[in-house]
């Protein structure tokens, strides 16, 4: 599959308004093109156009999940989310980043506030990102190029690093290319058999269930973020045990209850498919590098070409 070469400068701080600035965590990052025109003319399989503005656009890294340092006012395991940061930050190029300890997604300070770098795209996600992956400096290629994107280039990206360092989870989408996806699946399976990065406190994945008795519990918890995200919101509504979840799930097949493509089984399920939770357990039934998830479909007359 062709990626579109896109250069520019990935921002962590913004000097004007350091304390309104980006919030990079392991798997998103600002990023201010050269071109915006180029990511205007992007795919937007979700129908959803990007959210570009004059300070840039988020990118969200393709094929990895990192836990997180924040969502709806919750987080997960501290340790590993910022493990995940400050390297993805590394691998970039920055240095010296300090973050306020009032606002601790926010970087306070550091050696620079920008730095040139590049992304390989193939389009905008449901919440208006560019996916893609992230390499630091500046290619050979020129803006705009087509890039056939081969192993080889996938292993230079940060997206690679953190997944065979074992500081993301796989998290796979039908936009990415199959090669790709099974290359990178490799690298997954290894970090996790060396137990690498956040393999030792994994939970609730098919080695083993979770005992979530509650929100505070939950945040505590190494498990798979795109779980860990349709549990905040169950919880935060006022339910005291898992017993409801498969229901919650079904009731919306949008935004809670993804289409999946079971490897394995070779057919098509839903998220529901491959989670149990009963009473205070829930566990992930299938390694998160078995199955391939639908983006979210576009609202009916939603263009998703530019």
């Amino acid at each position: 599959m062709s990626y579109t070469l896109l250069r520019g400068l990935f921002v962590i701080r913004y000097p004007d308004l350091p304390r309104q600035g980006p919030e990079p965590d392991g798997d998103t990052v600002k990023f201010r093109p050269d071109s915006p025109a180029l990511v205007e003319g992007l795919p937007r399989p979700s129908g959803t156009p990007p959210d570009l503005t004059a300070r840039g656009i988020s990118v969200r890294l393709e094929a990895i999940d990192a836990l997180e340092t924040h969502f709806s006012e919750t987080h997960q395991e501290l340790t590993g989310a910022h493990d995940a940061r400050d390297r993805l930050l590394t691998l970039l190029g920055f240095t010296g980043f300090t973050f306020f300890p009032d606002l601790p997604n926010k970087v306070k300070s550091a050696d620079q506030d920008s730095l040139r770098g590049y992304v390989l795209s193939n389009g905008i996600d449901a919440n208006g990102r560019l996916i893609g992956f992230v390499y630091p400096g500046d290619p050979a290629e020129p803006d705009g190029h087509h890039v056939y994107l081969d192993e080889a280039r996938v292993d230079q990206s940060a997206n690679a690093t953190l997944m065979a360092e074992g500081l993301a989870y796989p998290a796979f989408y039908a936009t990415l290319p199959a090669a790709l996806r099974t290359h990178l699946a490799g690298k997954s399976r290894a970090a996790r058999a060396a137990q690498a990065g956040l393999w030792p406190r994994s939970t609730a994945d098919p080695n083993g269930n979770a005992g979530v008795p509650d929100l505070a519990e939950l945040q505590k918890l190494v498990m798979w973020p795109k779980l860990f995200r349709r549990l905040v919101p169950y919880l935060a509504a006022g339910a005291t045990d898992l017993n409801g979840f498969d229901a919650w799930l079904r009731a919306d097949k949008v935004h809670r209850d993804d289409q999946l493509f079971l490897l394995q089984r070779g057919e098509y399920g839903n998220m529901h498919d491959v989670i149990s939770a009963v009473g205070k357990d829930v566990q992930l039934t299938v390694w998160p590098e078995d199955f391939v998830i639908s983006p979210d479909p576009a609202p009916p007359g939603a263009p998703t070409t530019p």
